[in-house]
């Protein structure tokens, strides 16, 4: 019915279910092409990473700010509604 709605040969290939992610591959690539990443090996599962949260005092949000650490070096933050710590410089602490 839809080919002959469209008047053309609809072609399904073999591994259909996965063609979005095959999609969005290769767009991740071609954005990210010569320039660095992040990416830290195959083996990230073996390093020291160590969560924590605390809640910042800094409005009346009282935000739950949940920190990764990296053999002690903080790499990521979220769960601030103001930016004030996940835009903060991940190499020094924000006051």
């Amino acid at each position: 019915a839809f080919e002959k709605t469209l008047n053309t040969e609809v072609i399904i290939p073999k591994y259909y279910d996965v063609m979005g992610a095959v999609g969005c591959c290769y767009l991740a690539m071609k954005a990210t092409q010569n320039k660095p990443t992040k990416f830290k090996g195959w083996r990230a599962a073996e390093f020291n990473f160590r969560p924590t949260s605390f809640e910042c005092q800094g409005c009346p949000n009282l935000c739950e700010v949940i920190q990764i650490y990296e053999n002690d070096v903080v790499i990521a933050r979220w769960g601030d509604r103001c930016g004030k710590w996940s835009n903060a410089s991940l190499s020094s602490e924000v006051s």
